[in-house]
């Protein structure tokens, strides 16, 4: 995913700013090309919450709903994969929520 740059934790819940190595991945959800998260993790942890499975792939040990991984550079590598990208639709967040309580 990326390097840790900072981190705080604050009753129980993990803040972590990285930096992503890319933004922008192809989607296998039909009627979009790509999804954008701007985050890894959720600090909701709703008990319906689809996304769960994403912990696997973050490194964390820490319970879904409890960390949340801000791509802090998420903005200049975006910039940079849309140079390339082939034009689609975009999905915002699909695996994360865009507006996290932090």
């Amino acid at each position: 995913m990326g390097r840790g740059k900072r981190e705080a934790e604050t009753a129980g819940f993990l803040l972590r700013e990285i930096e992503a190595r890319s933004v922008l991945s192809k989607s296998g959800i039909s009627a979009v090309t790509y999804a954008l998260n701007p985050y890894v993790g959720c600090q909701h942890g709703c008990v319906y919450c689809y996304s769960v499975f994403m912990k696997r792939f973050t490194g964390h040990r820490e319970e879904w709903g409890t960390f949340v991984d801000v791509k802090v550079n998420a903005p200049q590598v975006l910039a940079r994969e849309l140079k390339r990208a082939k034009p689609g639709e975009v999905l915002l967040s699909s695996v994360t929520d865009p507006y996290q309580p932090l």
